[in-house]
């Protein structure tokens, strides 16, 4: 066999062969655990490497002599996972995700012979999560109602049917109006709010109010203000625990923004890096500052609606599109005071929108360091806007921690506007 395979190949053949090792041992280990638990299962951390390294040298062997071996060793494996399967059924034993793993596994080593290492690890890595997080899984199927999961289909239907045919052209007076992009974004931002929602019905609302706070600044911060200024009339005493998970929320927006304008233009993301860091370190600081010592409490009754609804698809693509028409009008006639006007006042009502909206325009006639401004001045108008909705709404003393806890936000803004 060695013959067959030259020298130069011999070093990158040991590499792969570890790398097929590695991934039969990290599954095998997961696998190990469960059986400790007490799943029943024939394959542990022993099995597993075998099975990748079956798969690794089946490649080989189908490369260096004939392709065939390698369809009569999957068919040999197969038909014994069959096997296991049929006694595992016949025991009483429900399930199959060993023996669906098993074959997964070995394909991997046949994946890893033939170069495919990046693609194999990462794989590798989503069937641990699906195979470790089996109980959170089903917490979650568990969570999700009839309404949202209807919701959902018909948002990716609806995406699959209307993105092929929608022009992706410039439309409209000032060429500013793509229905393609648009539909993207509108996709893109209910995608990450989705990640946010799906953590929500994990993880319940039972877990206190720093977790939900986070999660809140990844879904949506301003659901999260209007839902803890609320309590706060139903748990007065728990004030200033609430003002520093509005706050907290408030921090977790800025990165989630910055995300989310990195995937469409990572120059622009550099630009807003710092002052976005600056604006982060100094929120998450104030509600460090406000933190009660006793804060990890139960919060009922919060809820974050299902971001793939159409409603909220087809009010964001509006939103997104009038912000688009202003900006750049508000750029014709008023200059770059005008897209910076626009920022502050959009941003009142939906950050994502107009830091779409602006990042959009970048390229054309709006240059990388105005619309920095213009999206730092649009979040930190929205930060101000949740702070006044709960200093307005709330309690007497969810107003003081209010104020205080986002006045840490304001120093840091002034430190933005020094640098700048």
């Amino acid at each position: 066999m060695e013959n067959l395979i030259s020298q130069p190949e011999i070093f990158s053949l040991w590499y792969r062969m570890a790398v097929a090792l590695l991934i039969g041992l990290f599954i095998g280990l997961e696998r190990e655990r469960r059986k400790i638990e007490g799943d029943k299962a024939f394959a542990g951390v022993r099995t597993f490497p075998l099975i990748s390294l079956l798969g690794f040298a089946s490649g080989i062997l189908a490369e260096k002599i004939n392709p065939f071996i390698l369809l009569a060793i999957f068919s040999g494996f197969a038909l014994l996972i069959a096997i296991s399967y049929f006694f595992s059924a016949k025991r009483g034993e429900q399930g199959g995700t060993s023996e669906v793993a098993m074959i997964l596994v070995f394909v991997m080593g046949i994946l890893v012979y033939f170069h495919f290492v990046l693609f194999s690890a990462a794989l590798t890595i989503v069937i641990a999560i699906l195979l470790t997080y089996k109980t959170e899984f089903r917490k979650l199927a568990g969570a999700i109602e009839r309404e949202d999961l209807f919701a959902t289909i018909k948002f990716a239907i609806l995406t699959i049917i209307i993105l092929p045919l929608l022009p992706d052209k410039a439309l409209g007076p000032l060429g500013v109006f793509n229905p393609r992009k648009i539909w993207y974004l509108v996709v893109l931002i209910a995608g990450i709010s989705f990640i946010g929602y799906v953590l929500f019905k994990i993880i319940g609302t039972k877990k206190g109010i720093p977790i939900l706070s986070i999660l809140g600044g990844i879904a949506s911060s301003t659901a999260l203000t209007l839902s803890f200024t609320e309590r706060s009339k139903d748990a007065p005493a728990l004030s200033r625990n609430f003002a520093a998970g509005i706050l907290l929320a408030s921090s977790i927006m800025f990165p989630r923004v910055l995300i989310i304008i990195g995937i469409l233009n990572f120059s622009l993301a550099e630009q807003l890096f710092l002052p976005f860091g600056i604006l982060t370190v100094s929120g998450l600081l104030g509600s460090f500052v406000l933190w009660h010592k006793k804060n990890s409490i139960d919060v009922k009754n919060f809820d974050i609606k299902n971001p793939f609804k159409m409603l909220f698809a087809i009010k964001f693509g509006l939103i997104f599109t009038a912000i688009l028409f202003i900006s750049k009008l508000a750029q014709m006639y008023f200059g770059d005071s005008g897209v910076y006007l626009t920022g502050i006042f959009a941003g009142v009502a939906d950050v994502d929108a107009i830091a779409l909206s602006i990042t959009n325009l970048v390229g054309g006639s709006l240059n990388l360091s105005v619309a920095a401004v213009a999206i730092v001045l649009a979040a930190f108008s929205n930060s101000i806007t949740k702070a006044v909705i709960a200093s307005t709404l709330g309690t007497k003393d969810l107003r003081k921690n209010i104020i205080k806890g986002f006045s840490f936000l304001l120093f840091g803004f002034i430190i933005i506007m020094l640098i700048q």
